[in-house]
């Protein structure tokens, strides 16, 4: 394990958290668009977690329908404390998500984030902002941060579904949830549901850093097939799932 904390910098302060996090605790939810986010993570370091995402192996835990998917998971313990943000990395670990009927009970196991991508300065520059977030929003400090790496994958004839389990609920406090690639596809529209009946809200996430943060007890969401332009196209997406590290 590695033990690191980091200060956010500066610039940071005026990415928008108290008014996103404010957004999230009155909706459930909130949109973030790239240029909303700019400063947040520099050109070079986020070109550099995107190089991640062309390591993943394939995500075999999928029962029952095509590959289509890559992935990896790591673990972080993080904790906030104002604007500086401390990073632990945690042994890897079987993710279980039993509020979906298609995954409870089940153990399943990715090969892991490597550390030296958990502690990147890209990465740890969207998760200190995403922990920021739930931290304004739930007013926990101490958190397990579970790092999903997801590539969805669409050929020719075989669509890639981003929730195979269709309209759900993560099962988690908060999540964030950034695009870190969308190449050769069309479709991948999110869905969010809230449940106080409000009328569900469509978006489709297009360039890289365009991102969500939602209060998983608040919403449900599910996200339409990618379908491949020609033969074959990708969705990274970088799911960032916070839960009180008690």
């Amino acid at each position: 394990m590695t033990d690191s904390t980091i200060t956010t910098p500066t610039t940071s302060r005026r990415d928008g958290v108290p008014t996103f996090s404010g957004q999230v605790r009155r909706d459930g939810f909130v949109i973030m668009r790239r240029h909303e986010l700019a400063g947040l993570v520099g050109s070079a370091d986020l070109e550099e977690l995107r190089g991640a995402f062309e390591n993943l192996p394939v995500d075999t835990q999928v029962d029952g329908v095509d590959v289509y998917r890559e992935r990896r998971y790591g673990r972080l313990r993080v904790d906030v404390d104002g604007e500086a943000v401390g990073f632990e990395v945690l042994p890897n670990a079987v993710f279980r998500q039993d509020s979906i009927p298609l995954w409870k009970g089940k153990d399943r196991v990715f090969e892991p984030v490597a550390e030296e991508v958990l502690l990147s300065p890209g990465l740890r520059a969207l998760v200190s902002f995403d922990a920021r977030m739930a931290t304004a929003i739930n007013g926990n400090t101490s958190w397990r941060v579970g790092i999903h790496l997801v590539r969805v994958v669409a050929r020719a004839g075989s669509d890639g579904l981003p929730t195979p389990e269709g309209r759900h609920r993560d099962g988690h406090t908060c999540v964030g949830l950034h695009l870190m690639r969308r190449e050769g596809v069309t479709g991948g529209v999110s869905t969010v549901h809230p449940n106080d009946g409000s009328p569900a809200v469509r978006t489709t996430l297009l360039e890289p850093l365009d991102s969500m943060f939602f209060d998983d007890n608040m919403i449900t969401h599910e996200v339409s097939p990618a379908v491949a332009e020609g033969s074959s196209g990708v969705r990274d997406m970088l799911q960032v799932d916070f839960n009180p590290m008690a």
